[in-house]
């Protein structure tokens, strides 16, 4: 056999074998996986990001690094996520945020665009006044801040004006820190933060003092404070709830590997523990479960961001 046969065996063997099925699709995931958070590093929700990248870690072995990309609400980091190459490389941090902005437009693109994968979390929101402030109850606040026009403090916000009487004045700041620094500072009578902000500030000498929470029972980390039903108040949404999402059209192989790792990471020991460290709650969900879940936050943000005049 002439050398140049030989070759042409060897090439045309090298072929069949990469064209082989088995050998074409490489084993997800093979490289280290980027996870966008929408928001600043130390918040809820990048907290929620990191500790649950670990958990996947553990169920996927490979890296899941987490990427801060701030902004208009999360809309920038939501954005970025929604331009990426849907091969499962790429993941993002979603919640109700992203019903939001992507309702109010500043998210240019439907809520239901991205591969949502799993929803994660719940948070709980909480109504907190300074230490030494003189408010006892909800009807006597003056002033309330949130995190934002928009954003889900300030949806609460006006949840509470709707249940009661109180006609709070709503001051909007530029993000949950600058809320907090405006109730600290004495600037606002209140405000309605996730509860996972207010607890370093409620220990032995604390500076701020928990009103309420909005949930429907109460809370292991602050069990003397009164849900909003105790108070009369009803209606009011529990707070925020956090997800993972990939770009648009993701392979349905890597779409099921995700789920199942999620499914798994979920009931990871570490992963509990920080839940419950940081008082938030497990809240699993997929498939049409998930599906189900998000068409009705769609509708009910959207009905209320109707009634205050953010959204025709």
């Amino acid at each position: 056999m002439s050398r140049h046969l030989l070759f042409s065996g060897v090439v045309w063997t090298l072929v069949l074998v990469c064209a082989w099925p088995v050998c074409a699709q490489e084993k997800y995931p093979a490289r280290p996986v980027a996870v966008i958070v929408p928001m600043n590093p130390g918040g809820g929700t990048d907290l929620v990001g990191r500790a649950f990248a670990e958990a996947l870690k553990k169920q996927l072995n490979q890296s899941f690094a987490v990427e801060n990309v701030p902004g208009a609400g999360s809309a920038i980091g939501t954005t970025k996520l929604h331009g990426s190459k849907p091969d499962g490389y790429t993941l993002g941090v979603v919640g109700g945020f992203l019903v939001s902005t992507s309702l109010l437009g500043a998210a240019k693109f439907p809520v239901t665009d991205p591969t949502h994968l799993a929803r994660l979390s719940q948070e709980t929101f909480v109504l907190s006044v300074k230490s030494d402030a003189p408010w006892k109850t909800v009807a006597e606040f003056i002033t309330l801040g949130t995190a934002g026009s928009g954003a889900l403090t300030h949806l609460a916000a006006e949840a509470l004006n709707q249940k009661t009487a109180a006609k709070l004045n709503i001051i909007h700041f530029a993000g949950g820190a600058k809320e907090l620094t405006g109730v600290l500072g004495g600037h606002v009578s209140g405000g309605i933060f996730s509860q996972v902000e207010v607890l370093p500030y409620s220990g032995a000498e604390p500076k701020l003092r928990t009103l309420a929470v909005f949930g429907e029972t109460r809370t292991d980390k602050l069990p003397d404070v009164p849900t909003l039903k105790e108070l009369g108040i009803q209606g009011v949404r529990p707070g925020p709830w956090q997800g993972l999402a990939a770009p648009k059209n993701i392979p349905e192989p890597v779409k099921r590997s995700l789920v199942e790792a999620a499914a798994k990471a979920s009931r990871d020991s570490a992963w509990l523990d920080f839940l419950s460290k940081n008082g938030l709650t497990s809240a699993f969900l997929a498939g049409q479960e998930l599906d189900t879940f998000l068409r009705e936050e769609v509708e009910t943000i959207g009905a209320l961001l109707k009634v205050i005049g953010l959204m025709k």
